[in-house]
């Protein structure tokens, strides 16, 4: 029997332990600890062997590949997305746009840039997400990311959505913290826009939740095998901390950069050309 505590405060922590037993509910439900228990097992196994097998190569610019999944923003996308990327101080890097079934004019517009290390695919069919709002937009957008790490080539694999946008020397500075350190995973801080025209800072380390965004991070593409999830939403997870909690679980030398690399805007945000 549920008994209704009394005052303010109470009332508050009442709230929080109904929301906390009923989270605990869903993931136990979705079997979330023994699946936790055992990808922690197989990812520590992968990295050990992917730490054994992988050969860097000796240059001292390596290849970054830039991934960026999109549906259907092709305007903002080519007017703020993409060119942070092209403006960067770091140059060998391979920009790869996977178009989650666009119907738009993605291709025209990608097209008109003539730059050869950008390459567009457009996925031939939308991937199957969530029907629930806040479910999908936890994972939306999973399965081109996957679909990119693929196809990269890059040494060092960095992922930004297609409203956000790069600092000039975002990968520059990324790489040179990982290589001078020794790390398999850095991220830095980004201005986030949290309300129209309100803007604050987001990162910080140790890694914690809501504390780092998927734009902020540059790792090894000897990772490639820790995949997005798009089932993640299940256990209350979306789908980029999922990703960073189970390299951070399964044991990846993680760095922090203490400086801003990146703008992450709040969606449906429109250029000056859409207004």
């Amino acid at each position: 029997m549920v008994q209704i505590k009394e005052g303010a405060r109470d009332i508050q922590l009442f709230v929080h332990d109904k929301y906390f037993r009923m989270q605990t509910l869903q993931r136990t439900l979705h079997g979330f600890y023994l699946k936790k228990w055992r990808d922690n097992r197989g990812n520590k196994m992968l990295l050990r062997k992917a730490r054994g097998n992988y050969r860097r190569h000796s240059s001292s610019e390596p290849l970054i590949s830039v991934i960026i999944p999109t549906y259907n923003r092709a305007d903002i996308l080519c007017e703020r997305t993409i060119p942070s990327v092209l403006k960067q101080t770091y140059r060998n890097f391979e920009l790869i746009v996977i178009g989650d079934h666009c119907t738009d004019n993605t291709r025209e517009l990608i097209e008109r840039f003539h730059d050869k290390r950008i390459c567009f695919l457009n996925l031939e069919k939308r991937g199957e997400y969530p029907r629930i709002a806040w479910a999908r937009w936890m994972v939306a957008g999973t399965i081109p990311v996957n679909k990119g790490l693929e196809l990269a080539k890059g040494e060092w694999i960095a992922h930004l959505d297609d409203d956000d946008e790069f600092l000039e020397d975002h990968l520059q500075v990324l790489l040179e913290h990982a290589l001078e350190n020794h790390y398999e995973m850095v991220y830095g801080i980004i201005n986030m826009e949290v309300a129209p025209g309100k803007w604050a800072f987001v990162g910080s380390y140790p890694l914690e939740y809501e504390h780092i965004c998927r734009l902020s991070a540059l790792y090894d593409s000897k990772l490639k095998f820790f995949k997005y999830d798009v089932n993640s939403w299940k256990n209350l997870e979306a789908a980029d901390w999922n990703l960073w909690r189970r390299m951070k679980e399964a044991g990846v030398e993680i760095g922090f950069l203490n400086r801003v690399v990146g703008k992450h805007y709040l969606e449906h945000t429109r250029t000056k050309s859409q207004l």
